[in-house]
């Protein structure tokens, strides 16, 4: 008989495994003070490539075809606001910041940060926009497919929109009336998104944006071209997410607008799109909504092309310009 020796075997560590607690997610009056008075300043380079970005995905039975619909994210987000308002405080059903700790969902995902926007942002009234985009996908015939893409501070609620849109989803979405689109959850996962911003941009002279979801602009005689309103949301895009990331970027926004002024677009490929977004799941009322969709070129000038690249590819991460929150300024990147 074989004898077994113990030198054979490692002993066990006399050290204990240690598991880290997560984070504790602020109050909402701390994640106002937090993204407000952001005071370490970042290069855009070394912020771009610390960037955190964590997806949730849920696979859903439904009509496929019809995620493809522009009024579709903005039913998802509408159905998961429903969820996440039976949870919240009183003080943020009311617009203030909640004083719960951690803060309410609802504050967090739907109230945004009053005044912590741009400049531009600020002298409208407008405040930093929610660390969240929701996408969504036709997976086959039969199935949908919706992802909450979150950044910065936002992935310490991950669990409570994870949990709202499940909820929203198992009680149906609905496109004003029609539908269900999707009335029950398959798959539903959580996966950390590699940036790739540790990699050097290619030397590319020419960009091309395809819009998967309308672009918002505006639509005057005297408002800039639809490319000048594209590049300037990207900049006012890139001060939203640092101050998530509870930095501020302001010692380059001058530098940004410069060079993309040098910018060249061909806006020769874009076409409008219009429909109307509901009120509410049933469609009591609808507020029109419009956009570009299609193709558009933008020849890069050759100072300042790698800080425009890298701008492009956080915009086709995590979308720009207006109306965010209903899916619109997403993009595919294509660099010539």
């Amino acid at each position: 008989m074989n004898k077994i020796s113990s030198k054979g075997f490692d002993a066990p560590s006399p050290f204990p495994t240690v598991l880290t607690a997560p984070a504790i997610a602020p109050s909402g009056i701390e994640l106002q003070q937090l993204t407000r008075q952001a005071t370490i300043g970042c290069s855009f380079d070394s912020f771009i490539q610390n960037i955190t970005i964590r997806d949730i995905i849920l696979e859903c039975e439904g009509d496929g075809p019809l995620a493809q619909h522009p009024a579709f994210p903005g039913a998802v987000r509408q159905a998961i606001g429903s969820q996440l308002m039976q949870t919240a405080s009183r003080e943020a059903l009311a617009g203030l910041p909640c004083p719960w700790s951690p803060a309410c969902g609802f504050q967090v995902f739907f109230n945004g940060i009053k005044g912590s926007g741009s400049m531009e942002q600020q002298q409208h009234g407008d405040g930093l926009t929610p660390p969240w985009v929701l996408r969504g996908e036709t997976a086959d015939a039969s199935s949908v497919r919706i992802t909450l893409r979150l950044f910065g501070l936002g992935l310490l609620w991950s669990s409570d929109l994870a949990d709202a849109c499940h909820r929203a989803v198992e009680q149906g979405i609905f496109i004003g009336g029609i539908g269900p689109v999707c009335e029950g959850v398959l798959i539903r996962s959580t996966e950390s998104v590699w940036s790739g911003f540790e990699d050097a941009p290619a030397n590319a002279e020419r960009a091309m944006v395809n819009f998967k979801t309308p672009f918002h602009c505006i639509e005057t005689d005297d408002a800039p071209s639809l490319g000048a309103q594209f590049m300037q949301s990207l900049v006012d895009r890139a001060c939203e997410l640092a101050r998530w990331h509870g930095l501020t970027l302001a010692d380059e926004l001058t530098s940004f607008r410069a060079v993309a002024r040098d910018c060249r677009y061909d806006e020769s490929g874009l076409t409008s799109l219009q429909w109307n977004r509901a009120v509410s799941q049933r469609r009591s009322a609808s507020i029109a909504m419009q956009g570009q969709t299609g193709l558009m070129q933008i020849l890069l000038p050759e100072e300042g092309r790698q800080q425009i690249i890298q701008l492009l590819r956080m915009g086709e991460l995590l979308h720009t310009g207006p109306k965010l929150a209903f899916g619109q300024g997403r993009y595919e990147l294509f660099l010539v």
